[in-house]
C-alpha cells in the first residue's frame, strides 16, 4: 500500500531538514596566518650641509624579505620645517628621494630627515602593516639671509653703537681671518675719538664662490657720529659710502671675515680714518 506524505507543515519540516543538511555539509575555509618580516632600513645617507631652496639628493639602502622594494611605502619628512620632497626612484637596494630644504627658516640650524617605510599584507584574513622609521640630521643655512644679516648686525647694531664694546663688537667675525684683530683696533680708535650714534646699511645680493665656503655682502651704508676732540668737537657728522664685507663659512656657519669701506670720490679717507669700519680705499676688489 503507497503511503502518502502529510499536507502542510509535515512537508515543510522536511524540506527544512533536507536543506541544513546540505549546508551542514560545506567545509568552512580559514585563511593562513602569515608570518611577515617587517622592513629594514639599514642607512640613511645625506650629505653634512643642506642649502636653503637647492635640491640634496637623500640615499636610504631598504631590504625586506618578503616584499620588492618598489612595492614598499615610503613617507618621508623634515623637521622643524618639511621643505618638498620629489622623484622618489630605486637603485638596486637603495632608494633616492631629492629634498628641497625651505627657503626663510632659522640659519645656521640643524635639520631632522626621517623616512618611514611600510608593507601591507594579510594575514588570517585581516589586513596587517609593518611600520618602520630611521632618522637623520643635517646642519641647514639660508646662506643668502644668513650673511646679510650678518652684515647688517656688525655695522648697525654693534659698530654704530658706541654702548657696544670693541670685544663684542667683532664676535661674530672668524678667528682665523685677520681681518677680526684689524677691525678690533678701528673700533677701539672709534670708541676713542668719536660717539658714534647710529648707522644703516641696505644690503644688494650676496655672492660666493662655488663652493659655498667664503662670499662677499656689500651695500650703501651711513655713519652718524659725534667727535670728541678737533674742530668739530659736540658737532653731529654724517659719513655715507659702500661697506663691503667678506665672509668665510666654518663649523656650519658663516662668520664676517673682513670689513672694507668705500667712499665717494668727493671724500678724502684722511677724514675718515676712525669714523667707518674696516679699511678704507678705492681700489678693493671688485670695484
Amino acid at each position: 500500500m503507497r503511503k502518502r506524505f502529510a499536507s502542510g507543515s509535515s512537508l515543510a519540516a522536511v524540506v527544512a531538514v533536507v536543506v541544513f543538511g546540505a549546508a551542514g555539509c560545506s567545509p568552512t575555509v580559514t585563511p593562513p596566518v602569515v608570518t611577515n618580516t617587517p622592513p629594514t632600513i639599514e642607512s640613511l645617507a645625506i650629505g653634512p650641509r643642506a642649502e636653503a631652496d637647492q635640491p640634496i639628493q637623500i640615499a636610504a639602502t631598504v631590504t625586506d624579505a618578503e616584499t620588492p622594494l618598489a612595492q614598499l611605502t615610503y613617507t618621508w619628512s623634515a623637521s622643524p620645517q618639511v621643505g618638498t620632497f620629489s622623484g622618489n626612484t630605486f637603485t638596486g637596494n637603495q632608494a633616492l628621494i631629492t629634498w628641497r630644504p625651505p627657503s626663510g627658516q632659522t640659519t645656521p640650524n640643524v635639520y631632522t630627515v626621517t623616512l618611514t617605510v611600510s608593507e601591507a599584507y594579510t594575514s588570517a584574513g585581516q589586513a596587517k602593516q609593518n611600520v618602520v622609521s630611521k632618522s637623520t640630521t643635517v646642519h641647514y643655512n639660508d646662506s643668502p639671509a644668513e650673511v646679510r644679516d650678518l652684515a647688517r648686525d656688525f655695522l648697525v647694531l654693534k659698530f654704530a653703537n658706541f654702548n657696544v664694546s670693541p670685544a663684542d663688537a667683532v664676535s661674530n667675525f672668524s678667528d682665523s681671518c685677520p681681518g677680526k684683530a684689524a677691525e678690533l683696533s678701528d673700533i677701539q680708535q672709534n670708541r676713542t675719538n668719536f660717539h658714534i650714534l647710529s648707522g644703516s646699511f641696505i644690503a644688494t645680493a650676496p655672492s660666493f664662490n662655488s663652493s659655498l665656503t667664503a662670499g662677499t655682502v656689500q651695500g650703501s651704508c651711513q655713519f652718524e657720529d659725534i667727535p670728541n676732540s678737533g674742530p668739530n668737537m659736540g658737532l653731529r657728522e654724517f659719513v655715507s659710502g659702500t661697506c663691503v664685507m667678506t665672509t668665510v663659512y666654518e663649523n656650519f656657519r658663516w662668520y664676517l671675515c673682513q670689513s672694507n669701506f668705500v667712499p665717494p670720490y668727493e671724500t678724502t679717507l684722511a677724514s675718515l680714518r676712525g669714523r667707518v669700519p674696516g679699511q678704507i680705499g678705492r681700489s678693493l676688489p671688485g670695484f
